[in-house]
């Protein structure tokens, strides 16, 4: 403390901008992309907190969420480009000179997430600046403005975190905040109902549907699981195991099956990578799979969700693959919605409908009870165009090909954080951008990409 405060005593003792700068620790304008991080990693416990005390009256339409979401938006926007500045003033003075060159081949997910940002106004543009598009509906409040700041904010500004100490406190607060809100979950459906939930079907936790609840579970497991096996600290550890496995029963009871798939396809992953990063095969990955599988054999004799949805899956495909005539009610109705987006796409291939510009057509084939893909791929190839579905997959993609690039200098955090991302992007495929849970994929997808390259390979260590 004492060392903080004599940094920024010498700070406001500086006579000019210029100085001002130089006396500026790195750590300190790094940590402008690290607080607005953590703030949102802390939005769930502050919503559990503030609707216990305001409950709402309407869950499906309640908005304080989406207030909480915007705040933190506008203070990441505000301390996204003081980092912007002062990074580029700090390296001026410091007689760092990156070519365009350089810059691009240090940021290539951003070179495709630039693309597809350029499709998202281009397309903007092209359909009109209509309602949704400016501000989104009511339910979903995702609008143009939200999908560039995915990607140029949450996953930009958390690329940019690269110590440990930081990315640490930010995945043990996901963690920790998780917590209390599964428990309070458990707490109102089996002992005594909770002001927080008050109008709400079960296991929708502060969320207003469980398929959104199943997206936060899924990147919170996967997460868990990989800081309790790589984590050294017995209390972290301990911290780890307990969100894992009561997170792992909030999910069951949850019966989210495409989560639940999403969930023991990241395990399999994180066996894969930790071996990967440690240059041979670690028998200790196995143990949480294992867990996982045994607490749903324990859970299925009071939750038939396990077997049932197995069975339905298998039904489903068997539907699809010989065409019969419930063939488009599978996967819970959609087979259907991919059918008819797909048709959508086909109208607009390259610049798409725009911002919910594919609603009316599915709201028509579902009586109006679904406006959306329930595919994120083909949810971006909608409403921006194929092109910016491919530079969305191949951004995406090249975070986890510069992690295999990077394999020995990964550390633990930057593992958790790509094996949650891949738990999100396996769900997506069943899955909807919400403006809620989607921060917390590119969170994620940032801080998996963020590599220290300056660290020692540790290849054969």
């Amino acid at each position: 403390m004492k060392k903080i405060i004599a940094t920024f005593r010498s700070i406001s003792k500086s006579e000019n901008v210029h100085e001002m700068i130089s006396r500026t620790p790195v750590s300190y304008i790094d940590f402008f992309a690290f607080f607005p991080m953590l703030l949102m990693f802390l939005l769930p416990v502050y919503q559990l907190v503030y609707t216990s005390i305001f409950p709402p009256n309407e869950y499906f339409l309640d908005s304080s969420f989406g207030i909480s979401v915007n705040a933190v938006s506008i203070i990441l926007i505000f301390l996204g480009v003081l980092f912007i500045i002062l990074k580029a003033a700090k390296n001026v003075q410091g007689g760092i000179k990156f070519g365009i060159k350089q810059a691009l081949c240090d940021n290539i997910p951003m070179v495709f997430f630039g693309f597809l940002i350029l499709m998202m106004i281009v397309s903007t543009c092209i359909n009109g600046f209509t309602d949704a598009a400016l501000h989104g509906d009511e339910y979903r409040r995702e609008n143009l403005f939200t999908y560039i700041l995915y990607f140029a904010g949450f996953y930009f500004l958390a690329s940019k975190i690269k110590t440990e100490k930081f990315k640490a406190i930010l995945l043990y607060t996901f963690i920790f905040a998780s917590i209390p809100l599964a428990v309070c979950v458990y707490v109102d459906f089996d002992i005594v109902p909770l002001n927080a939930f008050m109008n709400k079907l079960d296991f929708l936790g502060i969320f207003n549907n469980s398929n959104h609840y199943g997206y936060y579970l899924t990147m919170i497991i996967l997460v868990s699981a990989t800081l309790f096996i790589k984590e050294k600290n017995i209390v972290l550890k301990m911290l780890s195991i307990l969100s894992f496995v009561i997170n792992t029963l909030i999910l069951i009871m949850n019966n989210t099956f495409g989560c639940y798939l999403a969930v023991l396809g990241g395990l399999i992953f994180n066996c894969i990578i930790i071996s990967k990063t440690e240059n041979k095969f670690n028998k200790r990955t196995l143990i949480l799979p294992v867990v996982f599988l045994l607490l749903t054999f324990i859970m299925s004799f009071r939750f038939y969700t396990f077997m049932s949805n197995f069975t339905s899956m298998f039904a489903d495909f068997g539907s699809i693959i010989f065409e019969k005539d419930d063939a488009l009610s599978a996967g819970s109705g959609r087979w259907k919605l991919w059918v008819t987006t797909a048709k959508c796409i086909a109208e607009k291939p390259i610049f798409g409908s725009g911002v919910e510009g594919v609603a009316d057509d599915l709201l028509e084939i579902t009586n109006g009870g679904n406006g959306r893909t329930h595919n994120e791929f083909l949810q971006y190839a909608a409403f921006f165009g194929i092109p910016a579905a491919i530079a969305y997959i191949c951004g995406t993609f090249s975070v986890f090909l510069n992690g295999l690039k990077n394999k020995f200098r990964l550390d633990m955090y930057s593992i958790a954080a790509l094996t949650a991302s891949f738990g999100y992007l396996f769900s997506s495929v069943f899955g909807n951008t919400m403006y809620y849970t989607s921060p917390f994929f590119f969170i994620l997808l940032g801080i998996g990409f963020s590599v220290n390259k300056t660290q020692n390979n540790k290849a054969n260590a």
